[in-house]
């Protein structure tokens, strides 16, 4: 395995990531958008006064904001899981490496660790249609 081959797969998992990114914005927060700035665009013909103007349009915010911090902490969480997993491939690959050891040792080590990263990059992609699911019905 190579670093190309590894960055291949980092790229796959970025792109993947986007795509449900821009679908999520698209099916869930837009809509939530328009009907935070349709219920703020009522509250300024019918609160009475400033205070009551500040709470209805906190209230207005307030779906729209939840669903934004799902979102993002359902993508800290896979991103997170995601970076353990590397961390993991990294102490494997190192666990067996002295500071005596041979270069050859120390080339396979890395082979080693190409390899577990990519395998995290193709695990974790695989299960974006789960996270999508997941935020999706949250």
């Amino acid at each position: 395995m190579t670093e190309q081959q590894f960055a291949v797969a980092v790229q796959a998992l970025q792109r993947a990531v986007n795509t449900v990114q821009d679908a999520i914005d698209n099916q869930l927060l837009r809509p939530a958008q328009k009907q935070t700035f349709l219920c703020s665009a009522k509250c300024c013909d019918t609160a009475k006064g400033r205070d009551a103007l500040q709470q209805c349009l906190a209230s207005c915010a307030s779906p729209l904001m939840e669903k934004e911090q799902k979102m993002k902490v359902a993508f800290e969480e896979f991103q997170l899981r995601h970076s353990r997993c590397i961390q993991r491939c990294q102490d494997v690959a190192v666990e067996g490496l002295s500071p005596s050891s041979s270069a050859r040792d120390q080339e396979r080590a890395g082979e080693k660790l190409r390899k577990c990263a990519i395998d995290c990059c193709t695990s974790y992609q695989k299960q974006i249609p789960q996270l999508q699911k997941n935020i999706m019905q949250s």
